[in-house]
């Protein structure tokens, strides 16, 4: 098969590697879509922090946000059948140690993570396999196209969850890419009665505004606190979430955020934070929730993307070969006022 495989820092190849093997209880995926992440990028460019934790190490074959169709089912699995539209978990956990037993197998000491850290080739092949308890089914009403937005949608959905959102909350976005739109659309979804984005962008931020954003600050122009504070009466708003990665993003979530506030925060930061005066979150008595990764949110995404709560198909705005694949890093670099989401599409099979 055909696959895209990084092989050192900035170092990529597009090669023919054997095809993957389903273990009893796995399933073989052939590959409709695979998207290009933010991760996948400090990945190529090595400085994602699964490095310096000493979890990953080239090569590897990046992917962990793809759909497709069985092509195999292993001999143990009885969930799936070939020809069944699935997309699947980004976090393989052992199901053994005390973190899997609590349901929390992205904290599974010894996981793997597709495309990403020890060892688990992800979804830029024509195949891949994954264990069948880590995959889901997409009904009709969500598209092979769209089944590829789950695990980032999910990722949002999981970090929203997970700080106990209120109805009716106020809430700030800070990050108008696509982590930022589906964060904004999934507290929405939540129940957010006043709910500003922040970015750079004017037209991710007018996308924003199209998914139902009551506001939106470009901060080009437009200090986010003070924005906050003339339109809360000086208290700021209940929850922030920062989907953006940027240190100033980060901040602007500690000042904007009121009192006794909540800070969910899934952006993911390739450098440490400097100067950043967590005092001021001390004395404000914040609570500060950090999200990785999407566990036991995929099936409640899949619903919200099939009733359309979660629109996804509008952050597609390329479309490539695989074996194009350094053009779409190098757009996704050069070209961040014209691409949202980039998806990849693997070669037809003979």
């Amino acid at each position: 098969m055909y696959a895209y495989q990084l092989t050192g820092p900035n170092q990529g190849v597009y090669l023919e590697v054997d095809r993957p093997q389903p273990a009893p209880d796995e399933i073989l995926i052939r590959t409709h879509r695979v998207g290009l992440c933010g991760t996948d990028v400090e990945m190529l460019h090595g400085t994602m922090p699964y490095f310096r934790l000493g979890w990953t190490q080239y090569p590897v074959i990046l992917g962990h946000e793809w759909s497709g169709t069985v092509e195999e089912v292993g001999s143990a699995v009885g969930t799936f059948a070939t020809g069944d539209r699935v997309t699947g978990d980004v976090t393989i956990g052992c199901g053994d140690c005390v973190n899997c037993m609590r349901g929390l197998y992205n904290l599974c000491i010894t996981k793997q993570e597709v495309g990403l850290c020890r060892g688990k080739d992800g979804g830029f092949a024509q195949y891949l396999t994954m264990p069948a308890r880590h995959c889901y089914h997409l009904p009709e009403a969500v598209s092979l196209d769209d089944g590829v937005l789950v695990e980032p949608a999910a990722t949002v959905v999981k970090a929203i969850r997970k700080v106990g959102f209120e109805p009716g909350a106020t809430v700030l976005v800070t990050g108008d890419g696509p982590i930022g739109l589906l964060a904004m659309q999934a507290a929405a979804a939540y129940g957010a009665g006043w709910i500003v984005v922040s970015g750079a962008d004017a037209g991710k931020l007018a996308m924003a505004s199209k998914f139902g954003a009551h506001a939106t600050i470009n901060v080009t122009d437009t200090n986010v606190t003070e924005y906050i504070n003339d339109h809360t009466g000086g208290l700021g708003v209940d929850y922030s979430v920062e989907a953006s990665g940027h240190p100033v993003a980060f901040e602007d979530c500690i000042t904007a955020t009121r009192q006794g506030g909540t800070i969910s925060v899934v952006g993911i930061y390739e450098r440490p934070i400097e100067n950043l005066d967590m005092g001021v979150a001390v004395v404000r008595d914040l609570t500060i929730c950090c999200s990785v990764a999407s566990p036991n949110a995929f099936e409640q995404t899949i619903r919200l993307i099939a009733t359309g709560k979660l629109q996804v198909a509008p952050l597609v705005t390329h479309v490539l070969e695989l074996a194009e694949a350094e053009k779409a890093f190098e757009i996704q670099r050069s070209q961040p006022d014209k691409r949202i989401k980039i998806h990849l599409q693997p070669p037809a099979l003979d």
